[in-house]
């Protein structure tokens, strides 16, 4: 059975997802936006901090992924969409429909938040079930803060089946070195979110899965 996870940004599926990437599942990782601008010597006021310019800094950033699935045996899969703060932003579900089609389930953000709700994730949510209309949600983090608390908002994707995943101690902890892999962009998450790297805090993924769904066996609360 086959399983793919789509990813935002680099780093999004690591965040909400690990349990479905560190398990023993047919598992890819489809990240939407990977591409930077290809003007050289742009900065981006999100890659202000970092001392390269943005093209760089997307490439650091792809690498950090590798970095970060590798941890779980994945290899990252690129789909090569323009990100917002480069001018970007839009998703095309032509170039995601060869890679959601033939998946026996899909996961997708639900693109919430507690404060905030990313408009990028909720551009990917929508298309994605534009796809296919059986995709699974996972609650955005660190957006959702890691709670066990999460809901969706009412009348999005109804029907579908809440699932509340706690994480071992084993498991927390390999995820929190998969986060440290994404190092360029720790700092600006923990200054909106706090901490994303102490294991203690990342005990909870929040899922809603359409009837289909394939989900690998842990431990559920």
């Amino acid at each position: 059975m086959r399983i793919v996870i789509v990813s935002p940004h680099f780093d999004d599926a690591v965040l909400s997802c690990w349990t479905l990437i560190d398990s023993a599942a047919d598992v890819t990782v489809l990240t939407v936006f990977t591409e930077g601008p290809q003007q050289a010597g742009f900065v981006a006021e999100w890659d202000a901090d970092t001392g390269v310019d943005s093209s760089t800094r997307m490439r650091q950033r792809a690498d950090e992924n590798r970095a970060a699935l590798a941890l779980s045996g994945r290899r990252p899969v690129d789909l090569g969409a323009l990100e917002g703060i480069y001018g970007g932003g839009d998703v095309d579900r032509d170039e995601l429909r060869p890679h959601l089609t033939g998946a026996d389930a899909v996961y997708v953000p639900a693109g919430i938040g507690v404060e905030h709700v990313n408009r990028e994730h909720v551009a990917v949510r929508d298309a994605c079930l534009g796809v296919r209309r059986d995709c699974s949600l996972y609650a955005d983090q660190p957006y959702s803060l890691f709670r066990d608390d999460t809901e969706l908002p009412s009348g999005l994707a109804p029907g579908l089946d809440r699932r509340v995943v706690s994480l071992t101690a084993d498991l927390r902890a390999r995820k929190a070195r998969a986060i440290a892999a994404y190092a360029g962009e720790i700092a600006k998450l923990e200054r909106a979110f706090g901490s994303i790297t102490e294991p203690d805090r990342l005990g909870y993924e929040v899922f809603w899965l359409a009837s289909s769904a394939v989900y690998p066996r842990v431990t559920a609360v």
